[in-house]
């Protein structure tokens, strides 16, 4: 089992990799548990619940002193999903260490019986997004090009150097910054990516994944990128993020 956390701000694609990387490794015949921490419930929307009239373990949850006895929510019979959109998970942004301490517990205790954890972290810093980090093993991190998103990076990567030298997680690997939703037509996007990868050198991942209609269609959807393709633009998105999301399931020792 091993648990990975995709984190950053908003409008950097974290939804839709955590939506591509569930699909892939579901393809490959592994059990996968997704876990919203993200309030807002993009990813909820994306993967709607199929029978509301169900009780079924919330992320709240999972900040209990125990796990509970709550079922999983399946959404297939290898994939289970946590969900995070409750006014209640609001209330966790004030508490201590010790909550950090209980979901790490908790959600260790129960991905043990997966192949794989995802986590879809909070698009802020908060107590939740140190609580991912503190259960993960490796975190990825997308990020576009834009002005605020690039600032964002600047602070998380200051927030991930201090989860791992503070003590919370030493352990905790970084896959890398993932370049996401490039615009490869703009030559003020690829100043930007050329930036990057000159302030981060070799944290850059190698892959990227550029802007394309097709993606928000099949987000929209809630399809894969390389399912129903339909033009070449479409198919040379699905071949970007196949390669994306095996790189990543492949890294985490997932696939071989």
């Amino acid at each position: 089992m091993s648990i990975l956390a995709v984190t950053n701000q908003k409008s950097v694609g974290k939804t839709a990799i955590v939506f591509n990387v569930t699909h892939r490794a579901a393809d490959a015949d592994k059990s996968v548990l997704i876990v919203s921490l993200d309030a807002q419930g993009s990813l909820e929307l994306v993967l709607p619940k199929a029978d509301e009239s169900q009780t079924n373990l919330m992320a709240y949850e999972l900040f209990d002193e125990e796990l509970p006895s709550t079922p999983l929510e399946y959404l297939t019979d290898k994939v289970a999903f946590v969900r995070a959109r409750d006014p209640r998970m609001f209330d966790l942004d004030t508490k201590g260490e010790e909550y950090v301490k209980r979901f790490r517990k908790n959600l260790r205790k129960l991905a043990k019986d997966f192949d794989f954890c995802i986590i879809d972290t909070p698009g802020r810093i908060c107590m939740p997004l140190t609580a991912s980090m503190a259960a993960a093993d490796v975190v990825l991190c997308p990020t576009s090009m834009g002005l605020f998103e690039l600032d964002a990076l600047s602070q998380l990567w200051k927030f991930i150097q201090n989860i791992k030298k503070g003590g919370t997680n030493p352990q905790l690997r970084l896959m890398g910054i993932l370049p996401s939703l490039i615009n490869t037509k703009s030559k003020d996007e690829l100043k930007g990516l050329d930036q990057l990868r000159q302030s981060f050198g070799k944290a850059v991942l190698h892959l990227q994944l550029s802007r394309n209609a097709a993606v928000h269609k099949s987000i929209i959807n809630r399809r894969p990128v390389w399912q129903n393709t339909n033009g070449q633009g479409h198919r040379n998105a699905a071949a970007e993020w196949k390669q994306v999301c095996d790189f990543v399931l492949t890294n985490m020792g997932v696939l071989k």
